[in-house]
């Protein structure tokens, strides 16, 4: 038998993994925020653990036949990749599952602020049926900057530019076949904040990544340009953003994480007319059924001895690296 210790934080989705699993995985629905006598016992027989888990010392000696830690999610940022290392044990998130639906997120963002969508909304329900069409802009033709080109940001590249849009990306990994597969070109931050449309944030959380969002940033963006992040809250300065806005140093907005979650009422992003808020809703059901059958599948070919997918990366050992060899290279342009 093959035993797989699932994270509370799956909860929703345990009865769907216990559906989709091999009649020869073990599936048991742990709380790692509450350990207990009961999960050392657990931990003793686990080939698998599934969420995002930062193991102790002690609890990685207790799981001497663990072979990997698989999250449902892009993110593994709260795992010590290190540690995790140093036990043996692989680290796999869920392998783009996510990818097709936060891009589609990203562009309804986009056409809810360039066609006004949520004022026309309210002007039809509301009254007074007033028109701003002679405002709405078009998409095609725009030059669209992606921030991070993983899963994600190759999902969005690929669908802008079917809609005839220009793309390019900043990423301190190159992906040069995305580049030829899709008429990508690749530039250093200050450029794509410059010489952008639209700017799309898709990076990891890291120490280098914390609030590139900011008030320098910003005002490297077009007065004209919009900004858009579906990917961690941690790398925004909301005020900054808020008085981007608000004074018209940049166009507009969608967010769909935030600093802190739920945003406060009391936040002045609240209060904007040019800014569009979702609830960390990127994710979709069709995604939730790619992300349980990649996570499985991985945990198959862990169980047969293969190697798995998707395996975690040190972006913040890849960021180092990257400044080694380009140190004039500044995430977040002063």
């Amino acid at each position: 038998m093959f035993n797989v210790l699932v994270n509370r934080e799956y909860e929703m989705l345990f009865e769907n993994l216990k559906t989709e699993a091999p009649d020869s995985f073990v599936l048991t629905l742990v709380d790692f925020n509450h350990p207990d006598e009961n999960l050392q016992a657990l931990l003793s027989h686990a080939d698998a653990i599934i969420g995002q888990v930062n193991l102790s010392d002690s609890q990685f000696k207790s799981a001497g036949k663990l072979k990997i830690i698989q999250t449902l999610s892009a993110g593994y940022d709260k795992i010590d990749l290190e540690k995790a290392g140093q036990y043996k044990v692989r680290i796999a998130n869920n392998n783009g599952a996510n990818a097709v639906s936060v891009a589609e997120h990203v562009l309804m963002l986009i056409f809810a602020l360039y066609r006004r969508l949520l004022f026309h909304h309210h002007s039809v329900t509301n009254g007074p049926w007033k028109n701003l069409k002679h405002t709405n802009r078009e998409l095609s033709g725009k030059t669209l900057g992606i921030y991070g080109l993983g899963h994600v940001g190759k999902a969005l590249a690929q669908r802008a530019s079917a809609l005839g849009v220009k793309v390019q990306y900043f990423d301190i990994l190159r992906q040069f076949e995305a580049e030829k597969k899709w008429g990508l070109k690749y530039v250093f931050p200050e450029e794509l904040l410059k010489n952008s449309d639209i700017i799309s944030y898709h990076v990891p959380k890291t120490e280098f990544t914390r609030q590139i969002i900011n008030h320098s940033s910003l005002k490297q963006m077009r007065s004209d340009s919009l900004l858009i992040n579906t990917s961690r809250g941690d790398i925004q300065h909301e005020n900054a953003i808020y008085e981007a806005l608000n004074s018209g140093q940049i166009s507009g907005a969608g967010l769909d994480v935030f600093e802190m979650e739920p945003l406060p009422k009391d936040s002045p992003l609240r209060k904007l007319k040019n800014i569009v808020l979702t609830p960390h809703s990127a994710p979709d059901k069709e995604c939730y059924i790619r992300t349980i059958r990649n996570a499985l599948d991985n945990l198959i070919r862990v169980s047969k001895g293969k190697e798995p997918q998707s395996l975690a990366v040190d972006h913040e050992k890849e960021t180092r690296k990257f400044l080694v060899r380009f140190p004039e290279v500044k995430f977040s342009p002063s």
